[in-house]
């Protein structure tokens, strides 16, 4: 299974965590990116090409995360088609990343994003429940990019209409999806007062025949 994950921020955090959750079952997980994703130091991680370190690290981990590092540097960057189509070679389960938004729980994608692979088979966008409520300007990534798409100024509050506006859009989170079996992931579902947002924009992708799930990450 190869997996794409897009949209705003909470994707590394769902990518390991799903990483965990699968390898915990036996199967050999790699995680990688098609863009750049956070250095977390304390993953096991192997070169993209060293196939041999990769399968060392999954006898012993289960899952390794592959890629490149830059020593200093917070980001790591992902590997050409060729290197990721023999990760796909080597393991049950590829995560890839493939968009960024700088942490920030919204956006809409510019004209060169996401950058699916090809070979992934089904995508996950995400959107982070902390931008209801809040000003474009503050909660989104290259707002004034999200405040066109929504007909708003970068100073308006984020509503859950508009969170799902983006959620089904072809021009949003299912931006080159294609014919790819394509899931929305509602993260921090346990910052909100009451989860009726959350289930409203579930409701309204479920209206378009889109999986759609709302939950949280937060680790106590």
């Amino acid at each position: 299974m190869i997996v794409a994950f897009t949209g705003g921020g909470g994707k590394t955090s769902l990518i390991y965590y799903l990483a965990e959750k699968f390898s915990g079952e036996g199967k050999r997980v790699i995680i990688t990116t098609t863009t750049h994703m956070a250095w977390e130091p304390e993953r096991p991680f192997a070169v993209a090409e060293d196939a041999a370190g990769i399968r060392q690290l999954l006898d012993q981990y289960g899952y390794v995360t592959a890629a490149y590092h830059k020593a200093g540097q917070p980001k790591i960057s992902g590997p050409d088609r060729e290197i990721l189509e023999k990760l796909s070679g080597l393991c049950d389960v590829l995560l890839v990343e493939a968009d960024g938004a700088k942490r920030l729980p919204l956006k809409v994608p510019a004209q060169w994003e996401p950058v699916i692979p090809e070979i992934a088979e089904v995508v996950v966008g995400v959107i982070g429940l902390d931008c209801i409520g809040k000003n474009i300007s503050d909660t989104a990534h290259r707002p004034d990019d999200v405040a066109d798409f929504l007909g708003k100024c970068v100073e308006d509050v984020v509503t859950w209409e508009d969170a799902a506006r983006i959620a089904v859009s072809e021009k949003g989170l299912r931006k080159d999806v294609g014919g790819r079996r394509f899931l929305v992931y509602l993260n921090k579902a346990d910052v909100l007062e009451s989860l009726d947002p959350a289930e409203k924009i579930v409701e309204r992708c479920r209206m378009d025949r889109i999986e759609a799930v709302c939950g949280s990450l937060h680790k106590d």
